[in-house]
């Protein structure tokens, strides 16, 4: 089995980035969807663990070198992350989920709505919510993806 961590839109919340890490360790990749990027910096990441990252609209200033989009495979799966904003997924899914699909992923990985969301199209659309308010999702993969999503208790 294989288990990804999903983060986004920490906002320089590095204690709660921290607790979510701690709580779900032991897991395979941390997905960081923007939006306080440079949080991994002040937290432990535990060894082993793929770090895959993109920039958010907040980040753009601190993050000019970063991309905006990343793909990346992980077992049989296809994933890509983005921030979301660049799509407007404030207003409609269905341009990133376009996206997802001219980019053959099975999964698009996505913030800044700081709402949690799981669509049931292809690409499957999945947003973990904010971890600066201790929101966080998961992707388990064995044989066929499934998600989750999972909140601190505070």
């Amino acid at each position: 089995m294989i288990k990804i961590l999903v983060v986004s839109d920490s906002h320089g919340n590095h204690g709660k980035l921290a607790r979510i890490i701690s709580r779900e360790n032991p897991f395979d990749y941390l997905v960081h969807c923007g939006d306080g990027v440079n949080d991994l910096f002040h937290v432990g990441i535990p060894d082993g663990v793929a770090v895959v990252r993109v920039s958010g609209n907040i980040d753009a200033a601190r993050c000019v070198d970063m991309e905006r989009i990343a793909l990346f495979e992980a077992g049989p799966a296809r994933f890509m992350v983005a921030h979301g904003d660049q799509f407007g997924v404030h207003n409609d899914y269905g341009p990133i989920e376009r996206e997802g699909r001219s980019r053959k992923a099975d999964a698009v990985l996505f913030g800044h709505t700081h709402i949690k969301y799981l669509g049931d199209g292809n690409p499957v659309l999945f947003n973990p919510g904010p971890a600066n308010s201790g929101m966080y999702g998961l992707v388990f993969i064995e044989g066929a993806l499934r998600f989750a999503h999972g909140r601190l208790e505070e």
